[in-house]
């Protein structure tokens, strides 16, 4: 249908195009001509045009209006019109162009309907045939490949038993076809093989379960698991000898024991026999199927024993036990050696709380011993405190001593210095400081240096907690107020670690030679913050005439050196 169609649409589509292409033709065929004899006033001219303008397909009526008045006209008038198709008719002179009138064409689709009609009646015909046609090749086929071979195989399954596995599926005919059906042939074929592989293995399978079950009895007959059968509609039992070894007593008496569930019960000692009793009467009469748990029984020579007990009903007759299964293990090696463990676990106990105790005697005396050495290491603490207070009340004194007899400028100038280190001191701002990185950027901001050549070995990081403000003084007044700076034609700074410690040396290359070293205004300072605060040495010397050294140290860990 849908093949039909879009041919019926093309040829519509296709007729359509051939009538637009007729009215493009007639256009460019009679326009000039009919406005030609139009302009000379040739009536059998003009009529002779339209005429020959229905001659083309679909044209049903022709004619000619000027100024809404009909001139010429051909055709059926009231034939049925599907479009109408206009063009203007003007005439050219030398001086200007003339409007004669208006040329109008009505068109009638319907004998491109009539067409599509037909050439469908046509295609619905020849489509009907076909398919007909293929219909019945295709059902013979399938009569011939498919139907006819889905019979055997119905055939073959209604006759298929799981004793007659032998009956292979064929079909009959050509043996050297291979479809789909001869591979479900195939599939099944395998299948029945399989299948009848599977029954000698079960048959195998049964054969060794008969055998293991027959190994079992026999297993259990040599364990140490004692079972029974109880029938209470008898009120009799059959065991195993381990059964009767384990209550102290023989198979045979157990067997011909009058009331032998009585017995049993009356057997049972503990704590929960009572309630056991009560739980095996409840089985008897079927109100609970099994009851499983540990039993403390005496046996027939009345010795105390712990047995593993299952009572299991296996069969029924109505709503009552036909069948009763027990079976029974002795726990009494188990049971004494868990009593016997717990009691030295007890023991054990015992003694771990008694050394518990004495460490914790031992414990508060080691607590009262690292109080005291607490006590004695603050005094020794403060001692240390007030000596190096001391030591800087000293260095003060002396300064202050030497500087009364100096002018004032000089004075003024040294004391700002120590007040300067005091307002360090006393806001001590402790951080995690780079020791390379300080030096590196106090070195690149300091202005008596950058006239002079500088060389530094400096390490990439080196960190530590320090007061960075008492650092950088150290470096400022240490350095920078060097007496032989003015003297100096090359600076080396060299910054390096040797275990806890690190060393700072600044050598001074000089122009001119000296005989001694020279007096530094701020060495006793310097030495003091090294010694006290730093926890390091001081040196400063002349090496050579032209050469004069100044290191110090500090710790990288003064908090562990005060502990």
């Amino acid at each position: 249908m849908a093949t039909s169609s879009f041919i019926l649409f093309s040829d519509y589509k296709r007729g359509v195009s051939q009538v637009s292409h007729n009215l493009n033709q007639i256009q460019s065929s009679y326009q000039q001509s009919v406005s030609y004899s139009l302009w000379n006033f040739d009536n059998r001219q003009i009529e002779s045009q339209l005429n020959g303008i229905l001659n083309f397909p679909g044209v049903v009526y022709v004619y000619i209006e000027s100024r809404n008045k009909l001139i010429q006209s051909a055709g059926d008038i009231y034939a049925r019109t599907d479009h109408q198709y206009s063009f203007e008719l003007t005439h050219q002179s030398a001086a200007q162009s003339y409007q004669l009138g208006s040329l109008y064409i009505n068109v009638d689709y319907s004998g491109l309907y009539d067409d599509l009609k037909h050439k469908a009646v046509n295609i619905l015909v020849s489509q009907f045939l076909k398919t007909f046609s293929v219909s019945i090749f295709v059902l013979f086929m399938v009569r011939q490949l498919i139907t006819r071979r889905l019979s055997t195989m119905a055939e073959w399954a209604g006759a298929f038993n799981l004793k007659n596995l032998d009956q292979e599926l064929t079909f009959p005919g050509n043996k050297q076809r291979n479809d789909e059906l001869d591979m479900v042939a195939a599939a099944i074929n395998q299948m029945r093989n399989t299948l009848k592989l599977d029954m000698i293995d079960r048959q195998k399978s049964q054969q060794q379960l008969e055998d293991t079950k027959e190994q079992l009895s026999v297993a259990i007959d040599n364990a140490a698991l004692g079972f029974c059968q109880y029938y209470p509609n008898q009120d009799r039992l059959t065991c195993n000898n381990h059964f009767a070894r384990q209550l102290a007593t023989t198979q045979t008496e157990l067997e011909s024991m009058a009331h032998p569930m009585d017995r049993f019960r009356d057997l049972i000692r503990g704590i929960k026999g009572p309630e056991q009793r009560e739980r095996i009467n409840q089985l008897l009469y079927g109100r609970i199927s099994r009851i499983h748990g540990e039993f403390t029984m005496v046996n027939f020579r009345n010795e105390k024993c712990y047995f593993d007990i299952t009572f299991q009903i296996i069969q029924y007759n109505e709503s009552r036990p036909h069948e009763v299964l027990i079976c029974i293990v002795d726990k009494t090696k188990e049971h004494t050696a868990s009593r016997q463990a717990q009691e030295l676990a007890v023991s054990l106990e015992n003694k771990v709380t008694q050394r518990t105790e004495e460490l914790y005697d031992e414990q508060q005396r080691a607590n009262a011993t690292i109080r005291k050495l607490q006590t004695r290491l603050d005094r020794m603490e403060a001692d240390s405190s007030s000596v190096t207070q001391m030591h800087f009340d000293g260095l003060l004194l002396k300064q202050l001593e030497k500087l009364s007899a100096e002018n004032e400028i000089e004075a003024t100038s040294c004391l700002a210095v120590y007040q300067k280190y005091l307002n360090i001191s006393l806001n001590d701002q402790t951080t995690a400081i780079d020791m390379a990185s300080c030096i590196q950027s106090w070195l690149r901001e300091s202005e008596p240096f950058k006239d002079i050549q500088t060389n530094t070995k400096l390490p990439f990081s080196l960190m530590m907690n320090e007061n960075l403000g008492l650092v950088v003084f150290l470096l400022e007044h240490l350095f920078e107020q060097e007496p032989v700076l003015e003297n100096c034609r090359q600076f080396e700074l060299e910054l390096r670690v040797d275990h806890d410690m690190a060393f700072v040396v600044a050598t001074f290359d000089l122009v001119d030679g000296i005989e001694e070293t020279p007096e530094h205004p701020h060495v006793d300072l310097s030495h003091f913050i090294v010694t006290s605060r730093f926890r390091g040495e001081f040196s400063r010397k002349l090496v050579s005439p032209n050469r004069l050294e100044t290191r110090y140290s500090f710790s990288l860990f003064p908090d562990q050196m005060d502990t």
